[in-house]
C-alpha cells in the first residue's frame, strides 16, 4: 500500500472525522466557537502528519491530543456523550499507533468507566499497567473497577500494591477498610479506616465507614464522633492525566466550568482568576460574573465581590439571586440597612424566593423589628411548612414581639417532637432566660445535652448558652468548664471564646482570659469588645506597647464607634501615666 493509501486508511479509521467529509466530527458539534477552533486546529495537525507519512508516536500523540480535548469537553458537559465517544475512538487509534504510551489505554479506561463499562475499563487499565506498572492512579481505578465487577480479592491485591508504592495512600486504605466491613471484620476495617481519615480528615465517606466499624465493635462514643463528621465527600487523589483534561477546552463557557472545578477543590483564588478570564472572553457572560463574586467572597475578598455584584446588577438589575447574595454580603460586613434593601428587592423580584425571605426575616429580627420579621417567617412557612428552623426562629420573634407564652408553647412542642433539634433547644433556653426563668432554661439545656446526640457545632452552641446561664447564676467554675468544652468542639465560634474570657476575668485569671479573647479575635478581628478587653489586660500587665498596637489595628473595624474611641483614649492615658 503506498503512502497516500495508508494515509487514507488511517483517516477512515479515525472516528474523529476526516476533513474531506466534514469540517468537524459528525458525532459532536461544539457550541462554543473557541472549542470549534481548537478541534479544527488539531484535526488539521492530524491530517498534515498523515499526509506527510508520519507514523508512530508523533501521529499517535496528535490523535491522542484530539481525544483529550473531546474528553475535556465531556467532563465540562456531562451530556456531551458524542464527545466522549469521539474521545474513546481517538484513544483507541492512538493506542494502536503507539503501543508504548500508557496514557492512551489509561484515558480510554477512564472514558469507559464514565459509560459504566467496567469490563472494558479493567482491560484498558491493565493494558496501561503493562506499560507503566507503578502508575498508582491506574492501580486505584482498576481496583475500583474490580469491585464493581464483584472481584474483591483482585481489588484488595491492587490496593495492597498501591500501599507498597505509597504507604499512606488514603483511597487504598479506605478501599481495604470497606472490603473488611463487607466481610464483617470490623476490627480490621477500623484499623485501615483510622489511617485513611488521618491521611484525609475531610473525607466524610471515611468517617461514615469508620463510624459503622466502631458501632459494630460496640463503641458508640467513637461511632458518634465519626458519624458527626460524615458526608458525601470522597477520598481525593492526585491524577494529573485526568485533572488536566477539563482545562484543555477554551472559551468563556469552558472557563466558567473550569472555575467551578476549582471551587469544588476549595481553590477560590484560582477559581476567581478563571471566572475573570471567562468575563474577558465574553463580557456578556452573566453566569461568569455571578460565580466570580461568589469565589471572591470565599477567597476573602468581600470588597471585590461587592464591586462584581454591582457590575452584574448594572448589566441586569432584575437578577434576584444577585440582590440576595449582595444582601448577604452587606450583612456579613455589618451593613444591615444595605442588606435589608437588597434582600427586600430580591423578594420583590422573586416572591417565592424562600431563602431571601428567611434571611430578610433574620436581619429584621436582629435589627429590632420583630413584627416585620414575623411576617417574613410566615411567608417562608407558607412556602415550606416543614422548614423547622424558620418555625423555631418565628417563635423567637414572637417572644421579642411581646408574645412569650405563644413562643414557649411552640418551642416546647418542637423539643418534645424533635429533641435533637439544637436550634429549638437553644431558642427555648433564650426565651426562658429573657423571661427571667433562668433555672428552667438551664434545666432544659442540661436535659437535652444528657439525652440527645448533637453534631459538634450544635453541641458547642448549646454549651455556650449553658455556660452563659451558669455565669448569670454565679457558678463561674462550672461556666468556664462548659465554655471550654464548647471551645474545643467548635474553635471557630468567637462568641464562645469571648464569653469564656469574661468568665475567666471574673475568676481573676487574666492570663487565661487574654488567651480566650485572642482566640475570639483570631476568628473575628472586628469583635471590638474582645479587642478592648485584651488590650486592657495587656496594659495592666505592663505590655502597653502590645496593647496600643492592638488598638491601632482595631481602628479599621471601629472607625466610627464612640465606645471604642473612648475606651482607646482611656487606655492610652493609662499607659502614658505608667
Amino acid at each position: 500500500m503506498n503512502r497516500h493509501c495508508l494515509a487514507g486508511a488511517l483517516l477512515a479509521i479515525l472516528a474523529c472525522g476526516a476533513a474531506e467529509r466534514l469540517p468537524l466530527p459528525s458525532r459532536y458539534e461544539a457550541h462554543d466557537p473557541a472549542v470549534r477552533g481548537q478541534i479544527a486546529n488539531l484535526e488539521r495537525r492530524v491530517r498534515s502528519l498523515e499526509e506527510a507519512g508520519t507514523a508512530g508516536p508523533e501521529l499517535a500523540a496528535a490523535v491522542g491530543e484530539l481525544g483529550r480535548l473531546y474528553h475535556g469537553v465531556q467532563l465540562l458537559d456531562s451530556h456531551a456523550f458524542t464527545a466522549l465517544e469521539a474521545a474513546e475512538d481517538c484513544y483507541r487509534e492512538a493506542q494502536r499507533l503507539d503501543a508504548t504510551d500508557h496514557r492512551w489505554p489509561y484515558l480510554r479506561g477512564f472514558a469507559e468507566v464514565t459509560r459504566g463499562d467496567h469490563e472494558a475499563a479493567a482491560a484498558s487499565y491493565r493494558a496501561a499497567l503493562a506499560i507503566e506498572p507503578d502508575h498508582v492512579p491506574a492501580i486505584q481505578r482498576l481496583a475500583q473497577s474490580e469491585v464493581e465487577r464483584g472481584r474483591p480479592e483482585e481489588a484488595a491485591a491492587l490496593w495492597n500494591r498501591a500501599l507498597e508504592l505509597r504507604p499512606e495512600f488514603a483511597p487504598a486504605l479506605y478501599g481495604l477498610g470497606s472490603l473488611a466491613l463487607d466481610r464483617d471484620d470490623a476490627g480490621t476495617a477500623a484499623g485501615f479506616l483510622e489511617r485513611a481519615v488521618a491521611a484525609e480528615p475531610t473525607a466524610g465517606r471515611g468517617h461514615y465507614a469508620l463510624g459503622l466499624a466502631y458501632r459494630r465493635l460496640g463503641d458508640e462514643d467513637r461511632a458518634a464522633l465519626h458519624f458527626a463528621r460524615a458526608s458525601h465527600t470522597d477520598f481525593p487523589f492526585d491524577d494529573p492525566l485526568v485533572r488536566e483534561l477539563a482545562y484543555l477546552p477554551a472559551g468563556s463557557t469552558a472557563l466558567v466550568q473550569q472555575g467551578l472545578i476549582a471551587v469544588q477543590a476549595g481553590e477560590f483564588a484560582a477559581a476567581a482568576t478563571l471566572f475573570g478570564r471567562a468575563i474577558e472572553a465574553d463580557p456578556t457572560n452573566l453566569e461568569a460574573r455571578k460565580h466570580l463574586a461568589l469565589a471572591q467572597v470565599d477567597a476573602g475578598e468581600p470588597t471585590r465581590a461587592q464591586r462584581t455584584y454591582e457590575e452584574l446588577l448594572g448589566l441586569d438589575p432584575t437578577l434576584a439571586s444577585a440582590h440576595f447574595e449582595l444582601g448577604r454580603l452587606h450583612a456579613g460586613l455589618g451593613r444591615p440597612a444595605e442588606a435589608i434593601e437588597h434582600l427586600t428587592r430580591a423578594t420583590e423580584l422573586a416572591p417565592d424566593y424562600k431563602q431571601a425571605h428567611y434571611q430578610l426575616a433574620l436581619l429584621l429580627e436582629r435589627a429590632g423589628r420583630p413584627v416585620e420579621a414575623l411576617g417574613r417567617y410566615d411567608l417562608v412557612l407558607n412556602l415550606d411548612p416543614a422548614y423547622a428552623e424558620a418555625r423555631t426562629r418565628r417563635a423567637a420573634a414572637l417572644a421579642s414581639s411581646g408574645r412569650p407564652a405563644e413562643a414557649l408553647r411552640i418551642l416546647n412542642a418542637r423539643v418534645v417532637d424533635a429533641p435533637s433539634d439544637a436550634a429549638a433547644v437553644q431558642a427555648l433556653s433564650v426565651v426562658l432566660r429573657q423571661q427571667n426563668r433562668v433555672g428552667e432554661a438551664r434545666a432544659a439545656l442540661e436535659r437535652s445535652l444528657r439525652s440527645s446526640q448533637f453534631a459538634a457545632v450544635d453541641e458547642a452552641r448549646l454549651r455556650t448558652e449553658l455556660g452563659g446561664i451558669l455565669a448569670i447564676e454565679g457558678r463561674l467554675v462550672n461556666a468556664a468548664r462548659e465554655l471550654r468544652t464548647a471551645q474545643q468542639l467548635d474553635p471557630t465560634e468567637p462568641q464562645t471564646s469571648f464569653v469564656l474570657g469574661m468568665v475567666l476575668l471574673d475568676l481573676r485569671r487574666p492570663e487565661e482570659a487574654a488567651r480566650a479573647f485572642a482566640a475570639a479575635l483570631a476568628v473575628r478581628p472586628d469583635l471590638t469588645l474582645a479587642r478592648l478587653r485584651l488590650a486592657a489586660i495587656l496594659a495592666q500587665t505592663d505590655r502597653c506597647e502590645e496593647a496600643l498596637a492592638l488598638l491601632d489595628d482595631g481602628r479599621r473595624f471601629a472607625a466610627n464607634d464612640p465606645v471604642f474611641a473612648q475606651a482607646s483614649q482611656q487606655l492610652r492615658s493609662a499607659c502614658a501615666n505608667r
